[in-house]
């Protein structure tokens, strides 16, 4: 239930391409007229893309998947796919595209647009290689709890990216760097705010504020369905869920996701140096967060 989380990592299909090298000219095209016209999306397709893949990268979200503590990961999800799934409807009279690999030209395009945004330069591309051939909606079930537990601290988060993607402690980091886009909301998670002060530029701001900031953690729901988030000093809403401030403090949230410790006085968690590492060096960040994939 990591709100807006993407990566690039969904990226790779299973079969070759499908369609010319003109044809996929035009499904860029169309995917960055949906975005010119409204670049909220950016970030909605970002975090649908990732949802997507962790139920198999096939074009299927179930919006009303509940996990085992009531809480909805999918909620919110739905204005991006309905805009991609009309734009899918009209474009496959003349591409010969899936929907599940539609979705996944549309996120990678969303990520070069928010990496252009940051850096006004187009020299700065991603150049994400994409691979097409991705089946669309076969009869399955998706268990909400293989979703990440914003609730939860670093084992169980590092424990998520290990069962669910295989990928290990840096990469588990990088992909969640992708928070930089977006901002979490009340009526789909019940968390409130964004992580950083520019919600559509794909860049380390995310691990400069989990490491430079001062957070402070608050309920932003009620005691019997609580929603603990930190937010940054200061008179802005920035937030962090659990789930990204157990990169750099060793939190132990109890089964509520409170932490009862100060920060100042909690240990650096064995994923600080990445998070070092990404804070200071923004390409580097980058240039592992492009080397990331589910496969």
């Amino acid at each position: 239930m990591l709100r807006i989380i993407v990566p690039v990592l969904l990226l790779i299909g299973t079969a070759s391409a499908l369609f010319t090298a003109s044809e996929l000219e035009v499904v860029k095209r169309l995917c960055n007229n949906i975005l010119d016209r409204k670049p909220v999306l950016i970030a909605g397709f970002v975090r649908l893309i990732f949802h997507d893949c962790v139920g198999g990268c096939n074009g299927c979200v179930d919006l009303n998947l509940e996990d085992s503590n009531g809480d909805q990961p999918n909620a919110g999800l739905g204005s991006s796919i309905a805009v991609l799934n009309r734009r899918h409807d009209e474009l496959r009279q003349t591409v010969n595209i899936s929907k599940a690999d539609f979705w996944a030209t549309c996120a990678v395009e969303a990520l070069e647009k928010a990496r252009f945004l940051a850096t006004n330069d187009t020299s700065k591309s991603l150049n994400i290689p994409m691979l097409y051939g991705r089946a669309d909606c076969r009869p399955m079930l998706t268990v909400a709890d293989r979703f990440p537990d914003p609730h939860a601290g670093l084992n169980k988060t590092l424990e998520w990216c290990d069962n669910t993607f295989n990928f290990n402690s840096t990469w588990c980091v990088a992909i969640l760097g992708a928070h930089t886009l977006g901002q979490a909301r009340p009526s789909a998670s019940g968390f409130r705010g964004p992580w950083v002060a520019d919600a559509r530029h794909l860049d380390n701001a995310y691990f400069q504020d989990l490491r430079d900031k001062r957070w402070l953690q608050v309920n932003r729901r009620t005691v019997t369905d609580p929603r603990w988030q930190f937010e940054a000093e200061g008179p802005s809403v920035f937030m962090m869920l659990n789930a990204d401030m157990c990169l750099f403090r060793d939190i132990q949230p109890d089964s509520a996701g409170r932490v009862v410790d100060p920060l100042d006085a909690t240990p650096k968690s064995s994923t600080k140096d990445d998070v070092d590492t990404f804070a200071d060096n923004n390409e580097e960040w980058i240039r592992v967060f492009k080397a990331v994939r589910i496969n």
